[in-house]
């Protein structure tokens, strides 16, 4: 497990604001931001590269805030790989046992490493000979040839194109579950969080705004950045009432009903894949949260048929179901559309406390 606890630190105008999180020992946990909101600053500070001008880092429990990176026993892969052009593949994979004077455990450790990684073959090789791929798995292997309590991985898969970087994504999370080992992996981007995370931290300018499952940050994001960060398809301004135990909420003159309590000015957030087309009869049954609605465009993106309305209110939905599309669904048409009342998240954007 490891830990920060209200960590702060200035770099000239950007500053690290009071930050805490904890990653749980064997998690694939990511942090997900902008470029500039503090990612790799807080990985520093966690690694030892970094001093925070307040605040703890913990490993497992450990106070290690004022430990040098290499008594830290933590594994780090910075954006760039950070190779020895000077040494073989071979000797970058021994290069941390020599080092820390564990030269007895080169011999099983390196070719096992080599074999996990899928790099046997490139031992006698330079760096320099190496794809964006190799090197990154290269750069890996030097990192957990030390077996670190934490791996921790800056942006390690940005330099790849689309192909690469879905496979050694995956080899990753391959690697993550058969050794166990605690990663802390930095992106921004979307895919990535979503097929590699265990948790997510969401920052922006130097704060964490919400940590969560992946799950969570999609279908119940804590403010209106965390919304469009996470590629809320449907995110509207509305003003509810709170009505016994839910809450309804005017949008853009069409009543809803959430399943939580909420009041005042607030901000209404479905995903595209939460609204569907309303069965006449369970319509008849219900009648909540089903609306006539005018299709604006209908578009393939494999997964379905992106449908957006001409509103009011404007929504954009998945329709997942081909033969909507071939029987009704069509740019022109009146359809009748179905939010599920729990499915509707309201939140007030209201500043965060800090720290999460």
């Amino acid at each position: 497990m490891i830990e920060a606890r209200n960590i702060r630190l200035r770099l000239g105008e950007f500053v690290l604001d009071d930050v805490s999180l904890r990653v749980n020992r064997h998690e694939y946990f990511v942090l997900v931001g902008p470029t500039g909101a503090g990612k790799s600053v807080l990985l520093e500070c966690l690694a030892g590269l970094l001093r925070p001008s307040s605040g703890r880092v913990l490993l497992d429990g450990e106070d290690v805030t004022g430990l040098p990176p290499e008594a830290r026993r933590l594994g780090y892969v910075p954006q760039d790989y950070a190779l020895f052009p000077h040494l073989n593949v071979r000797e970058n994979l021994e290069f941390g046992l020599r080092v820390s004077g564990r030269d007895s455990e080169i011999a099983t450790r390196v070719p096992a490493l080599a074999k996990l990684l899928g790099v046997t073959h490139l031992l006698a090789r330079s760096p320099v000979h190496l794809s964006g791929g190799e090197k990154q798995r290269v750069a890996l292997g030097r990192a957990l040839a030390i077996e670190p309590r934490v791996l921790l991985l800056d942006e390690p898969l940005a330099a790849l194109d689309a192909a690469t970087r879905r496979n050694i994504g995956s080899e990753l999370r391959r690697i993550h579950d058969e050794t166990g080992i605690t990663c802390i992996h930095i992106s921004h981007n979307f895919d990535e969080m979503i097929h590699l995370a265990d948790r997510v931290a969401l920052m922006s300018a130097g704060r964490i705004l919400q940590v969560g499952c992946p799950a969570d940050l999609l279908r119940r994001p804590a403010c209106r950045f965390a919304a469009e960060f996470m590629q809320t398809e449907n995110l509207l301004p509305g003003r509810a009432t709170a009505v016994g135990g839910a809450g309804r909420v005017l949008v853009n003159g069409l009543e809803l009903r959430a399943a939580v309590p909420c009041a005042g000015q607030v901000w209404v957030a479905v995903r595209a894949d939460r609204i569907g087309p309303a069965d006449n009869d369970a319509a008849a049954d219900r009648d909540v949260n089903v609306f006539p609605a005018d299709v604006a465009s209908v578009e393939d993106v494999g997964a379905g048929f992106m449908v957006r309305t001409a509103g009011p209110p404007d929504l954009t939905f998945l329709a997942t179901r081909p033969e909507l599309v071939r029987h009704g669904i069509a740019a022109g048409r009146r359809i009748r559309l179905a939010i599920p009342p729990e499915d509707l998240h309201v939140f007030s954007d209201t500043p965060l406390p800090r720290g999460t």
